[in-house]
């Protein structure tokens, strides 16, 4: 994925597939071979280390290529943690889908009526506007550290382990009027499912690491993940080291380890691996977490008029798979300051990718043009079935931010 500036990514997917590929399409075995082929050379474009995990039906595959850290040291394993930033946002939605089921929330209800005051405007947001993204919700991530909005790393480098609250960072980004009425627009919005996060706090009397554990992490067998405490950093078991580019060549990344993960909360602060990940989107979709009522709701996808779809906490994508072009996938895109994630299934969640990589490459420090079209042969291989060619002219655009 393409980064021009820090955990705020527009990624241009294009896949097109040699006659090989189209004859596996729709086969249910993965090759694997060319699997691991596609991984090392995706590694090997920059001083990276890259996971995946991919399925089809009963049939699955994992691996790692590259080293835990730049320029040597241990090389990757594919059970490696990382953090998997926005794709939080999918598990968060699904606990407040569960409420819903419960009698707890109408996502229809205006968030007002169970946070009085979390937000300070008066025009009506529901719930459904917050999962969406279309409150009309600003951003804090860039008051927090408004030096990336000039292309330096300065405040986030300075700043990285301060600890700060959900209402800390709602207050940061609700300083301004709305970016438009509620329900009139479009705009990916973290401080959104900071709100969403408190609500669940509220409703449950619980915390939100608890919630998620026993909501989602334990029925869908994510074995590893887990939901950080909020005043801590770094991981509680083997991971790839996080970096950011800095611009500066004589020393070209940052070890963002060390990130508070109280900055992305419910926004995105779960740690996992690939397995798991993959394991909690095909439990979204075989009814084990939602009902089927509710992820068809979840993944009734909007154009947002940024280039890509997105419903309720899910993005929908098209990759162009041969025999059916039109197919939407569903899943999330994350930017943890560090670690990359890129996770799409099918929406009967037998046919998964879950790629990430140990980079945000927001200053072009690795060629921006060869980690885009290694990335798309991987993710043609592995939710298409086959090799890649040249990419195509017709191009899914993906926002990663948080």
């Amino acid at each position: 994925m393409r980064n021009r500036t820090p955990v705020a990514a527009l990624a241009a997917l294009a896949i097109v597939l040699s006659p090989t590929a189209a004859a596996n399409a729709h086969g249910s075995s993965l090759d694997e071979e060319l699997l691991e082929e596609k991984l090392e050379a995706y590694a090997a474009v920059g001083d990276y280390a890259a996971l995946a995990a991919v399925a089809d039906g009963d049939d699955s595959w994992t691996g790692a290529a590259g080293n835990r850290t730049v320029g040597g040291g241990e090389e990757a394993e594919d059970d490696d943690l990382f953090r998997i930033a926005s794709l939080t946002k999918s598990m968060l939605a699904v606990v407040v889908f569960q409420l819903e089921a419960e009698g707890e929330l109408d996502l229809d209800d205006p968030i007002d009526e169970y946070l009085p005051g979390v937000l300070p405007y008066e025009e009506e947001i529901t719930i459904r506007q917050l999962l969406g993204h279309t409150a009309g919700l600003g951003e804090y991530f860039w008051k927090l550290y408004p030096s990336l909005l000039e292309g330096s790393i300065a405040d986030l480098e300075a700043h990285q382990a301060e600890h700060h609250t959900p209402q800390e960072l709602i207050a940061i980004a609700t300083d301004v009027p709305l970016l438009f009425p509620p329900g009139e627009g479009w705009s990916y919005s973290t401080t959104g499912y900071l709100v969403l996060g408190l609500l669940v706090e509220d409703l449950t009397g619980d915390s939100l690491r608890h919630q998620l554990k026993e909501r989602v992490f334990e029925p869908a067998g994510m074995d590893d993940a887990y939901f950080p405490r909020d005043n801590t950093a770094g991981f509680r078991g083997d991971h790839t080291t996080p970096y950011i580019t800095t611009g500066d060549p004589s020393r070209p990344y940052l070890d963002t380890t060390s990130y508070s993960h109280s900055v992305f909360w419910s926004g995105g602060s779960v740690v996992a691996d690939v397995d798991d990940v993959n394991a909690f989107y095909r439990a979204a979709a075989d009814g084990t977490l939602l009902t089927a009522e509710q992820f068809t709701e979840a993944v009734d996808f909007r154009d947002t008029h940024w280039g890509f779809d997105y419903g309720l906490g899910f993005t929908g994508l098209k990759p162009g798979c041969p025999g059916n072009p039109d197919e939407m996938f569903m899943g999330h895109t994350g930017g943890g300051v560090g670690h990359t994630t890129y996770s799409f299934h099918s929406l009967d969640g037998q046919r998964q990718v879950t790629l990430t990589w140990n980079l945000d490459n927001s200053h072009g420090t690795v060629d921006p043009d060869a980690l885009q079209e290694a990335q798309d042969e991987f993710i043609a291989a592995a939710l298409c079935g086959g090799d890649a060619s040249a990419p195509s002219a017709t191009t899914e655009r993906l926002l990663s931010v948080g």
